[in-house]
């Protein structure tokens, strides 16, 4: 069984990937969209930027982004970020 951290770390790499026509996405934006506490998904997108699949901008246009292409992301390798499976 996947950690709540771990599912809602992938519904916003999906929300992020049927998203990527856009330059950044906004945290509240993936917070309402995907039902995540605010708080919580701030946390999970750090880890997400520190291990090199997000990155962010800061200031107006601001956001994160995907580092590479949706299709390279390994469910996979997330699993193993936030729940060492």
């Amino acid at each position: 069984m996947l950690s709540k951290k771990c599912q809602y770390a992938i519904h916003a790499l999906i929300y992020l990937a049927e998203n990527q026509h856009k330059e950044t996405v906004l945290i509240q934006e993936i917070s309402e969209e995907k039902n995540i506490p605010k708080k919580f998904l701030e946390a999970i997108l750090l880890e997400l930027k520190k291990a090199g699949v997000l990155s962010s901008k800061k200031g107006k246009g601001g956001g994160y982004y995907l580092l590479m292409p949706p299709e390279k992301i390994k469910v996979l390798d997330v699993v193993r970020l936030f729940d060492g499976a």
